[in-house]
């Protein structure tokens, strides 16, 4: 079995990096939006140039990335927000400020795995719960809403090591009764 470190073990968004990442994405993000800046002057005739179709096709697709970039920015500033600790593991759960507003019981949990890509922990809970999970947090960049009744614990960007979050989690939810999920490809023999 493996060796826990002292519980309880809480964790925070590292303020290392991530505010050096909010700031380069709200960077990004405004650079991005200058085309459809210019665009709206110069059809507000405060430009003194015309609009003009070469700026017009340029503004459209760089207001999208300003767009992902601003909201990736806004993320990362709430979760460096939150009161802390964000994330708190011990003998009795799971409480991840950022995806849910109670704690999530070990005995609540049926199956724990890693997420794909090992940016945090997928917990299928017996009971389903309401979570929040934004696309744009390191460790679920792009990964979709889970189901109903699945927890996705992110480990990445925070003041700990994502592996020790990740490890102690799994081991927590296994020592308590979940398991690990069975394979497709095992479950049809």
């Amino acid at each position: 079995m493996t060796d826990l470190p002292e519980l309880p073990l809480t964790a925070n968004p590292s303020l290392v990096w991530l505010p050096l990442f909010a700031a380069l994405a709200l960077l990004v993000g405004l650079i991005a939006l200058l085309p459809a800046v210019l665009l709206v002057l110069s059809l507000l005739g405060l430009l003194g140039m015309s609009p003009s179709i070469e700026i017009a096709l340029l503004a459209m697709p760089t207001a999208a990335v300003a767009v992902f970039f601003l909201v990736v920015a806004s993320v990362i500033v709430a979760d460096l927000r939150l009161p802390r600790p964000v994330l708190a593991i011990d003998e009795r759960g799971v409480f991840d400020r950022r995806i849910t507003d109670t704690p999530i019981a070990w005995s609540d949990v049926v199956e724990a795995a890693p997420a794909p890509g090992g940016g945090g922990v997928l917990l299928a809970l017996r009971f389903p719960l309401e979570t929040r999970l934004s696309p744009y947090r390191a460790g679920t960049a792009g990964f979709r809403h889970p189901a109903a009744g699945i927890a996705n614990i992110p480990v990445r960007g925070m003041d700990r090591p994502a592996k020790l979050l990740a490890d102690t989690l799994l081991a927590l939810a296994m020592r308590n009764g979940a398991v690990a999920p069975q394979d497709e490809a095992s479950e049809a023999q």
